[in-house]
């Protein structure tokens, strides 16, 4: 297991470009969060069933190398368009421990890239998202995450994602919704500008293993990880 740093020190200075005060600020709404929804931050440990369901649904995937810039890799894609087991509480934890699982281990990593394919999104996916995510948890997305994002590239997207994207727009800030880049059809060249081949995926061009096998990987990773959610991230169960 790698070595852990101080999570007080390190983690938000660095993500905040060593500017004090957006440090700070990062710091008190990573602590207001846990507190504010303690149920999101709470039965922490990816062997549980309900988990197993969000795996069967959404593929999530760290790319096992960063980027020339220093910045790793999340790649998340939908398995069905079937709504049924897209629980929005069960797949925010789930997303909430990946990215934690990233700053707990690296803490000088330079930031996070986020690739979501939405060849399979429905407009049924965004009304789940808007009426079930806890709006209290938008404070640690937006300010709160010890980790610098980047880009978030929106691969794969069909019509509805404008019409979705458009729907929440009251929860998304313009300068998060500028991060965002939207690309159609199955020609990734304009991605690779972004993200190099080498940081990839084979099921998008790139010279990483499949997307399911890195899936798997981060699945077992976030496994391994429910004693070290445990004992460094505060406010953190796994019970």
């Amino acid at each position: 297991m790698k070595h852990f740093f101080n999570p007080d020190l390190v983690k938000f200075v660095h993500s905040c470009e060593y500017d004090l005060e957006k440090a700070k600020k990062c710091a008190k709404d990573f602590y207001w969060s846990r507190d504010a929804v303690p149920e999101l931050f709470s039965g922490w440990d990816a062997t549980l069933p309900h988990f197993q369901s969000v795996f069967d649904t959404v593929t999530y995937a760290i790319m096992p190398r960063r980027t020339p810039d220093n910045f790793r890799v999340i790649f998340n894609s939908l398995k069905t368009s079937d709504t049924t087991n897209y629980v929005i509480v069960d797949i925010t934890k789930v997303t909430l421990m990946v990215v934690e699982s990233i700053f707990l281990t690296e803490p000088t990593v330079s930031g996070i890239v986020i690739i979501q394919d939405l060849e399979k999104a429905t407009f049924s996916h965004f009304v789940k998202y808007v009426w079930s995510l806890p709006r209290k948890i938008q404070v640690y997305f937006e300010d709160g995450v010890p980790l610098k994002r980047e880009k978030v590239h929106l691969i794969n997207c069909p019509g509805i994602v404008d019409k979705g994207l458009k729907f929440m727009g009251r929860m998304i800030r313009k300068e998060d919704r500028d991060r965002m880049q939207s690309y159609s059809g199955d020609d990734y060249s304009e991605l690779y500008k972004f993200v190099p081949k080498d940081c990839l995926p084979s099921d998008v061009g790139g010279n990483l293993p499949p997307l399911e096998e890195l899936h798997e990987l981060t699945v077992q990773r976030l496994i391994d990880f429910k004693e070290v959610f445990q004992k460094h991230s505060p406010g953190v169960k796994t019970e």
